[in-house]
């Protein structure tokens, strides 16, 4: 038996701290994950795919993206559905849940109750909605006591683990034990957005599209294959995701070229799907920090989001760099003041980078009008 385990799509996601191109265009991505998930489990001839909640990022999403979800799984009408809530779009939203019973094609079933769903006469689904956001107690103790005979036996559960924390800093009640306390071939888990192993049977899906810049394995689904009740399942780890998150940082030394250090420490391919947030530190002369900055702003262009924070980069003094703005006079002057305030010790951060910003462009004009 094989079904693909999937979790937080989180349709509808804002993305408020991108532009408004990066932000559609990931949140286009987020649908298209659906539509991904629907096509690996074809193409593995999975019985049926569970959606371990957080299908929707908010409890009333738009009603064009609801019809839009469902018209993604009814595209496969050959494959059947178990979708539970989350805490995101737990079964507080009322109206939601209402529409989705109402609307929905059917080869999806919807797990709002703490029942046993039969899949055919092997398979039997233990879901544990959550009925709000942060539930306080541990949903999932009644899988212990359901009878389903000799089925193979699938827990779904959204939330935190104990001991390990949930996305959200919500309060973690799942037991780590609970798919062997409650004789479990599988536990499906959501709630947390990365990949995660937590025991042979326990497993976060994570999210199908990577949503920060957290380090998280890739994004993706889970495979899972398991022979017969007992017997320990096999679980493979599928990317989908159409946009990587890359959070780079990089020390940079003075007699260093910087923009070759650069170039070694951003992903070489898929730069049009992928998004940067790059963060330099140590020490750089003048010129160097200006090149490294001038470096920066060209590589904009080259990656579908591209961010440098280049102030944690110090400003190795260097009489020479500020005799290239000015030697004397009122201009050295003005060059020597901005220069103190690049210094993190005693002012924000913004004001720090705002006098680095300033320093190189007056580097850059006192370069322009040498020449």
């Amino acid at each position: 038996m094989r079904f693909v385990h999937v979790a937080d799509f989180h349709l509808g996601k804002p993305f408020g701290n991108f532009d408004e191109d990066t932000r559609a265009a990931l949140k286009a991505a987020r649908l298209d994950a659906l539509q991904a998930t629907g096509a690996l489990a074809v193409s593995r001839n999975a019985e049926f795919v569970v959606i371990a909640g957080d299908t929707f990022d908010a409890e009333a999403p738009p009603s064009r993206l609801v019809k839009r979800a469902l018209d993604a799984m009814a595209a496969f009408p050959d494959l059947t559905w178990i979708w539970m809530p989350g805490n995101h779009d737990s079964l507080a939203a009322v109206d939601l849940w209402e529409r989705l019973e109402r609307d929905k094609p059917a080869n999806v079933i919807l797990a709002t109750s703490a029942d046993v769903i039969d899949i055919g006469p092997n398979v039997a689904i233990l879901p544990a909605p959550p009925s709000v956001r942060a539930s306080g107690y541990d949903l999932t103790e009644w899988m212990g006591t359901a009878d389903t005979g000799t089925r193979i036996r699938i827990g779904l559960a959204h939330g935190g683990v104990t001991d390990f924390g949930s996305e959200d800093g919500g309060l973690a009640t799942i037991p780590p034990d609970r798919a062997e306390t409650s004789n479990l071939d599988y536990l499906a888990l959501g709630d947390w957005h990365g990949q995660m192993r937590i025991t042979s049977r326990t497993w976060y899906a994570g999210g199908p599209e990577a949503d920060g810049f957290k380090g998280h394995a890739p994004a993706g689904a889970l495979v899972v294959e398991i022979d017969k009740h007992g017997e320990a399942p096999c679980v493979e780890q599928v990317p989908l995701g159409k946009y990587t998150w890359h959070r780079i940082e990089v020390e940079f030394f003075s007699g260093i070229d910087p923009v070759t250090i650069l170039e070694e420490a951003l992903p070489k391919t898929g730069r049009d799907f992928a998004l940067v947030r790059f963060i330099g530190t140590g020490r750089l002369g003048l010129s160097d920090l200006a090149a490294l900055r001038k470096a920066c702003e060209k590589l904009e262009d080259e990656f579908h989001f591209f961010e440098a924070n280049l102030v944690k980069v110090g400003i190795e003094q260097n009489v020479d760099d500020l005799n290239l703005i000015a030697e004397a006079g009122a201009l050295r002057v003005a060059a020597e003041s901005i220069f103190e305030a690049t210094s993190i010790e005693g002012r924000t951060e913004e004001d720090a980078r705002i006098a680095q910003i300033a320093l190189s462009h007056l580097f850059f004009l006192a370069q322009e009008t040498a020449t």
